[in-house]
């Protein structure tokens, strides 16, 4: 009878592990899969942006070089004239870049403000669970 106990009790142990271990398993499998799928989102956007700056840079740049020539080849203005035009062009978007770097830095700062939280999570978790573990066996009965 006391084998039986015995086996009960290594089942029981077993069995515990394994839940313990499920639970660490699909814990971790939701935090990596919330985490790639929000990085991957967030990445794709920043380089959908990139490619959106690069290409009105590229275009608005070509665009007025573009004009410039074709007004004053047809006489319609001189290149002067045209030249307070661009500059204000370039004063909004020089204005938006550098809201636009702002914004990176805002972003930038959450990121690490996020990070000193996991990493003191990390930290101070086994050491809770230490703790905790410690205050149960206050008031494990005794036999």
């Amino acid at each position: 009878m006391s084998s039986a106990k015995g086996n009960d009790q290594n089942n029981t142990v077993d069995s515990e592990e394994k839940d313990a271990l499920q639970t660490f398993s699909k814990t971790c499998s939701m935090m990596y899969g919330k985490i790639n799928k929000k990085q991957f989102e967030y990445l794709q956007a920043i380089a959908n942006l990139q490619e959106g700056m690069l290409g009105s840079c590229n275009s608005l740049v070509k665009n007025q070089v573009d004009l410039i020539e074709e007004y004053s080849k047809n006489g319609i203005v001189a290149k002067e004239q045209i030249i307070p035009i661009i500059e204000a062009a370039n004063k909004i978007v020089e204005s938006y870049l550098n809201y636009l770097s702002f914004e990176y830095d805002l972003v930038l700062a959450r990121i690490l403000f996020h990070h000193k939280i996991l990493t003191m999570i990390k930290d101070s978790s086994p050491k809770l669970t230490q703790l905790y573990m410690e205050w149960l066996k206050s008031f494990k009965i005794q036999k």
